[in-house]
């Protein structure tokens, strides 16, 4: 989804009652989708525990001292506590 339709299609997604939403650093949406998912949240729609969100680790973050910053990033993006997963985008490290 490209960034511009990201909120869009979250929102949508949640409202026919998608649970799972996956992002990910390289998408370039975690901001926008975040948004989304804490409005949710706060008007009522859903709880943070019915939401299962997965974002990914991109390949330049694959060494183990840049993998906390990355989920870091990631979060504060998000401007939420946690993840329920945090995945190897693809599992071949890349300069």
């Amino acid at each position: 989804v490209p960034k511009s339709k990201a909120a869009e299609a979250t929102k949508m997604a949640i409202d026919v009652g998608f649970r799972h939403i996956d992002a990910a650093y390289v998408y370039q949406n975690e901001e926008e989708v975040g948004k989304v998912l804490r409005e949710k949240i706060a008007d009522g729609t859903v709880n943070r525990g019915d939401i299962f969100y997965t974002t990914k680790l991109w390949a330049t973050f694959l060494r183990p001292e840049l993998v906390r910053p990355a989920l870091e990033r990631s979060l504060k993006k998000l401007q939420l506590d946690y993840v329920d997963l945090f995945i190897i985008h693809i599992p071949v490290a890349m300069k």
